[in-house]
């Protein structure tokens, strides 16, 4: 029932953001352990509550463009870089 309807409006997005060829997630808001171990599970990085300016400046290194939703996605939003790392910076 609705339940099951819930799951399936979380997977659909979940399998929209592989299915655009995305190999980093990284969002505003928090990422919740079932989408990390779902992406964990298809060789995906994620990582959530990144700071605006931290996500407009690695879409600008990248080439990437920020998404507001799932709906839709491509891989002409996708952007490129030859690493990607996190690093800890400080005591943040």
């Amino acid at each position: 029932g609705i339940v099951n309807a819930e799951w399936k409006i979380i997977y659909d997005k979940l399998d929209s953001c592989v299915d655009c060829g995305a190999n980093i997630v990284l969002s505003k808001l928090p990422i919740g352990d079932l989408a990390t171990q779902y992406f964990a599970d298809r060789g995906l990085f994620c990582a959530g509550r990144v700071e605006e300016e931290d996500l407009k400046r690695v879409a600008k290194a990248t080439g990437a463009a920020m998404q507001t939703t799932t709906n839709g996605m491509s891989d002409d939003i996708l952007g490129t870089c030859g690493l990607f790392e996190e690093r800890r910076v400080g005591d943040e």
